[in-house]
């Protein structure tokens, strides 16, 4: 409870702090009001024209208190009013205004945050020719209004809480009520809620606490269109926006939902179905060419016809290192390129991009130090790699390549063999939420296997039954 000294001792112990607390006294009808915000972080329009000048404006003679001064002077709609006195600083430090006085035991909490936002962008990451344009941003109001807008339903339930202790960083929840399954939900936020740490600056941080332990895949996947979340939403996915990150998480996420690109939805199905079997394609050939080029140079050569050995040792025959070594230093530089392209400004990173690759391949190539049919198979890798919709299932493509391909120089095709099994056994065995990561491949659901490559909604009449929604009709 709020007392006359409690209250002074409070705004000294303030105003000698270095936490950039603006204190602001106020002389009502003969008594002490005092207002407290950062102005960094305070929308002072609002503050002035809607706290401030009311207050100073009230003429009357009633008696004044908190809870007249809250419900019949300030001109604001989001306030709440309270009596714990430890709360105080905490509520000034996530952007809101306080409004307390020497005579009473509550104070008023108004949310007067001023959020730096940028407008709704294109999407980057996941593109799209015909589908929506309007992707998340670091707003979080923002990014659930965008899901509010799409899914105006009243049972699309947002569970918010803090996470990080010295953050104190919003996440929400979000679901369908009477679609996601229990189970996944408590289990979601029993998670969120049980993370210790200092502090959560964007969703890759809550990702790695959602992960499994020694998993080689991502079991969280990211959106961001809101289109693309509301669907998931609607397969009975849950949604996790957070607090300053423009990705919001969507959980549980299979191998397969990595392969799905919100244009498959709104194209012909056949050539969703062209798409789809193309981008399986490609993943197979990023991670497995150059290791059967280094298992048929150094070990099996014979399998291939004669004119074609010929024309590969002709290739070859200046090479001063072994195919292996070969194909693992191209890799590497073809991953230092990636990364390049990455990091440099955006005018001049593809730029940089492409040159790089066409100059130091041409000149390894004249030199002799790699043979030509390796230039074309590490273009051929990266250009694979980068077809995927979600690019965060590539980033472990790319390290499991480098891990197939120390096999396969080691032991033939033996060990190509060994690389891949290893790595599929690991793809049926991992769990996402208690959701078969290789749903709906294995175990085998025909109807998951359908809805998949079809993506068309006049087909697509039940929910993904490996999800356990409650409501298994979609229409």
């Amino acid at each position: 409870m709020l007392k006359n000294k409690a209250v002074l001792n409070l705004i000294e112990e303030l105003s000698k702090s270095e936490l950039d607390i603006t204190i602001r006294k106020l002389n009502l009808l003969g008594y002490d009001y005092y207002l407290l915000y950062i102005s960094a972080i305070t929308d002072r329009i609002s503050l002035s024209n809607y706290i401030i000048k009311p207050l100073l404006s009230y003429k009357d003679s009633n008696s004044l208190n908190i809870n007249y001064i809250a419900e019949s002077i300030i001109t604001i709609d989001n306030f709440l009013i309270d009596n714990d006195i430890n709360k105080i600083t905490d509520y000034i430090l996530k952007g809101n205004s306080v409004i307390l006085s020497t005579k009473d035991v509550n104070y008023i909490v108004i949310n007067t945050y001023k959020v730096p936002k940028r407008s709704l962008p294109d999407p980057q990451l996941q593109t799209t020719l015909k589908g929506p344009r309007d992707s998340f941003t670091e707003n979080f109001e923002n990014n659930i209004s965008l899901i509010r807008y799409r899914l105006k339903d009243s049972r699309l339930n947002i569970h918010k809480t803090t996470v990080g202790k010295r953050t104190k960083t919003s996440v929400a929840v979000i679901y369908l009520e009477d679609v996601a399954d229990s189970n996944l939900v408590n289990k979601a936020i029993q998670k969120i809620n049980g993370i210790d740490v200092d502090g959560i600056m964007e969703t890759g941080y809550l990702q790695k606490f959602l992960q499994q332990k020694f998993s080689l895949f991502p079991q969280t996947g990211i959106v961001e269109r809101s289109d693309s979340a509301c669907a998931s939403l609607l397969d009975g996915k849950i949604c996790i926006v957070v607090e300053g990150s423009h990705l919001p998480i969507v959980i549980p996420q299979t191998f397969w939902d990595f392969m799905d690109a919100g244009d498959d939805h709104y194209k012909l199905t056949y050539f969703s179905i062209f798409l789809k079997c193309l981008r399986l394609f490609s993943l197979v050939l990023s991670l497995t060419l150059s290791p059967i080029y280094v298992a048929v140079v150094s070990f099996h050569p014979d399998i291939l016809p004669t004119e074609y050995i010929l024309t590969l040792a002709k290739s070859r025959a200046t090479v001063p290192i072994n195919a292996f070594l070969e194909a693992f230093l191209m890799e590497i530089v073809a991953e230092i390129l990636k990364e390049a392209s990455l990091r440099l400004p955006k005018q001049i990173g593809s730029t940089i991009g492409i040159v790089g690759t066409i100059v130091i391949g041409q000149a390894s190539v004249a030199a002799g130090l790699v043979s030509p049919l390796m230039v074309i198979i590490v273009a051929l890798s990266t250009m694979t790699s980068f077809i995927l919709p979600d690019y965060t299932i590539m980033s472990s493509f790319r390290v499991l390549k480098f891990f197939i391909l120390l096999f396969t120089g080691t032991l033939g095709l033996f060990g190509f063999i060994v690389g891949i099994t290893f790595i599929v056994i690991n793809l049926v065995s991992t769990m996402s939420f208690s959701t078969p990561y290789s749903s709906p491949a294995v175990p085998i659901n025909l109807a998951g296997i359908k809805d998949f490559f079809l993506s068309d909604i006049k087909e697509d009449t039940e929910r993904p039954s490996f999800f356990y929604p409650k409501d298994k009709k979609k229409q």
